[in-house]
């Protein structure tokens, strides 16, 4: 599997979530009685700039302010969902199938010495790195899962999209305005207006 950005492979799970305006200062994200703290995300960003001075990032289409702390955001967010939905299904993911599916990652990458540049690339604090994995490996059983009960290839997407969007409305999920403005029609924490709509970009 090629490591990828995280945006990318989580990107059909993260476009799933329920959010609401969340506006007290100190605030980040909850998802049913979890509490994330905007100083634990801004942790992650802090992270990732700290990793981001220590290699080379001339060749990297890096996030950078408000956007790089939306993505957080909303990986903390889909972890915790996705910890509910395997819960739920019974599916079983150890710290050992983690570690064994890290190994290969880390072999993918030519070694250890270029983790850091490939983290860096997906914007993954390296702290958050069995998270990711553990991500990819629920969808991968998730997908499994539902075409074992019947979902084709193609309907599988649709079905996991269903089971991920129901378990966020059961547990409930609210996000600090400060990270965007939810537009469920696009499913996706955007850029919020702060103008208020009195600006209108021309056509």
């Amino acid at each position: 599997m090629k490591f990828t950005n995280v945006k990318k492979l989580t990107a059909g799970l993260l476009a799933l979530l329920v959010l609401t305006s969340c506006g007290q200062m100190g605030s980040g994200v909850s998802i049913g009685e979890t509490q994330i703290s905007s100083a634990q995300i801004q942790k992650y960003v802090d992270e990732i700039l700290t990793e981001r001075a220590k290699v080379d990032t001339s060749q990297m289409n890096l996030e950078s302010g408000a956007q790089l702390s939306r993505t957080q955001a909303q990986f903390q967010i889909i972890t915790n969902i996705l910890d509910q939905v395997i819960a739920d299904k019974k599916i079983s993911i150890t710290p050992a199938d983690v570690a064994a599916r890290r190994a290969e990652i880390v072999l993918q990458q030519g070694g250890e010495d270029q983790m850091p540049a490939a983290l860096v690339s997906a914007s993954l604090a390296p702290s958050n790195l069995d998270k990711y994995i553990k991500i990819i490996m629920i969808s991968e059983k998730l997908n499994e899962a539902v075409i074992a009960e019947g979902a084709t290839a193609e309907s599988a997407g649709e079905v996991v999209t269903k089971i991920v969007t129901d378990t966020a409305k059961k547990l409930g999920v609210s996000v600090n305005e400060r990270y965007g403005k939810w537009n469920p029609g696009t499913a996706s924490i955007e850029e919020a207006d702060n103008t208020d709509g009195a600006v209108t970009p021309v056509p």
